[in-house]
Parts: structure tokens; C-alpha cells; sequence
């Protein structure tokens, strides 16, 4: 029976549902923070994750990608804003909540590529007001982070990476010990990734009707896309290489993607040939 850890939310509720759905009742589903799930894969007491890309980059030489589905962020979807005070000239202080991860990284290097900004995180608690006001900017990832707090000055941290690269932002990916992966499981996965990425397109649709490009500021809604395409592949690389360039990651790592009959998942440069297109 395969063991998948991950943390359920919003925006991969319907993939996870979709990959239990396609594995049946052989799929042992543990729904766990996400630092219990890097714990659980890191140790092998799971198969497979739909976690951070920064987990797969922790032990790339034993995992690899299943190449069949993503949660990948494209616009502004509302979730990782950066308050500031208004009138700031620069910002040398950023506040965060919880541990450093994917969404510090994504606003340290809007701020160091976009903004010519180098500022200091520094780890905050309590209300978003008290934090506030012990920093120049503050980034929050969710909802219950911003409970009574009205902050007309912000950002929206992915809308801006979209913004400067024209790329998706790849939240999570499939990861899993290769010698662990079979078909089946690949098949599930892609599966999945194909009916929930067509849905999300459908709703995308759906927004866009009606829209006016020649008036309307934002053309393209915030929204999540599930499929791996070569987009969010790009996306994955040149998040990377930006956060090895600026010092918040210790490498680049080779995505390899899980390919059936191979001694060895197949690099990168082959992802076309795994059909994440």
C-alpha cells in the first residue's frame, strides 16, 4: 500500500482527492504539517509527497518527480502579500511568521530583483498590527495572519513574481523514493493532474469572459494551474537558479522526472519525453 504524506489546503484539496480517487483504497493518505511531512519522507516512513520543492532538493540523488501533476500559482491569487508602511523609499526589515521556506525566498528575490531591495528577515509573532510596527514590511501567507489587520499599502508576492518572470511559481511538486514509484502510481498521479487542471481552466474561463483588456488593470485573474507543463518547469528551474544567484539556496538541483523501464529518472532536459507537456 503507498503512503503519501502532505499538508491538505485549499488549493490542493481537489488534487489530493483526485489522486486517491485514481489509486483506490491501496493509498494510505496522511494529511500532516509541513514539517511533519518533510520528516516522514526525509526518515522513509512515507513513499511519495505533494510538498515543497525545496524538500526534493534535499535528497534529489534517491527521489524523484512524478511529472504528471503540480499546484502551481499564477497571478495574484491573494494569499502571500508584503505590508509596508507608506511612503517607505526602501525596506530593510522584513517580518515573517513561522519558519523560513518557499515564500520568504520568493519575497526576498522580488524585492533583490525587481525592487534592488536587500533586506533582513526577521521572524515575528502575534498580531499583524504589533508586528507591524517592529518592521518595515511584513509578509503574511494566510488569512488568520491578517485577522484585524487593514493594510492599504502591500503586494501581492506571487502576482509579482508572474510579473517579473511571466512564469508560474511552483508551489508543490509529487516527490517520491524512486526505487518506490510503479506505474500505477504515475498514472494515478497524471491522472489527476489532467482532470483537476482541466476543471481549473474551465473556471479560469469562465473568469475571463466578459473582461475587458483595454480597461480592465489586471487581464489575467489569480488561479492555480495542476498540470506539469513546460511552463511550470521553467518556472521551477528559474526559481532555482534566482535563489542560488542570491544566496537563499545551496544549489540547483536536476530535476528528474520518474520514467517507467529507466534504471534512473530522466533529467530534465528529457521532461518532454515524460509527457509533462
Amino acid at each position: 500500500m503507498p503512503s503519501f504524506v502532505t499538508q491538505t489546503h485549499e488549493y490542493n484539496r481537489a488534487l489530493l482527492d483526485a489522486i486517491a480517487q485514481a489509486m483506490g483504497p491501496t493509498l494510505d493518505l496522511r494529511d500532516l504539517p509541513p514539517s511533519e511531512t518533510a520528516w516522514t519522507l526525509l526518515e522513509s516512513e512515507a513513499d511519495m509527497a505533494l510538498a515543497s520543492p525545496l524538500l526534493y532538493g534535499q535528497r534529489e540523488g534517491d527521489m524523484a518527480i512524478l511529472g504528471g501533476a503540480c499546484v502551481a500559482a499564477v497571478g495574484a491569487t491573494g494569499e502571500w502579500l508584503l505590508h509596508f508602511h507608506e511612503g517607505l523609499q526602501s525596506i530593510e526589515t522584513v517580518g515573517f511568521y513561522g519558519e523560513r521556506g518557499l515564500h520568504t525566498i520568493v519575497a526576498e528575490i522580488v524585492l533583490k530583483e525587481k525592487y534592488g531591495m536587500k533586506p533582513r528577515l526577521l521572524q515575528v509573532h502575534g498580531p499583524a498590527e504589533e508586528a507591524m510596527s517592529l518592521v518595515d514590511a511584513l509578509l503574511t501567507t494566510e488569512g488568520e495572519q491578517r485577522s484585524g489587520f487593514t493594510s492599504s499599502s502591500h503586494i501581492d508576492v506571487i502576482d509579482e513574481w508572474f510579473d517579473m518572470t511571466q512564469l508560474p511559481l511552483v508551489r508543490e511538486i509529487v516527490i517520491g523514493w524512486e526505487a518506490r514509484m510503479d506505474a500505477a502510481i504515475d498514472a494515478a498521479v497524471r491522472q489527476a493532474g489532467d482532470a483537476i487542471d482541466t476543471e481549473a481552466l474551465h473556471v479560469l474561463d469562465m473568469k475571463m469572459q466578459g473582461r475587458n483588456a483595454a480597461t480592465e488593470t489586471e487581464t489575467l485573474p489569480g488561479h492555480f494551474r495542476y498540470r506539469f507543463t513546460e511552463e511550470a518547469v521553467e518556472g521551477l528551474q528559474v526559481f532555482f537558479q534566482m535563489a542560488f544567484f542570491h544566496g537563499l539556496h545551496r544549489d540547483i538541483p536536476d530535476f528528474a522526472f520518474w520514467v517507467e523501464g529507466e534504471e534512473g529518472a530522466e533529467g530534465v532536459e528529457g521532461a518532454e519525453g515524460t509527457e509533462v507537456s
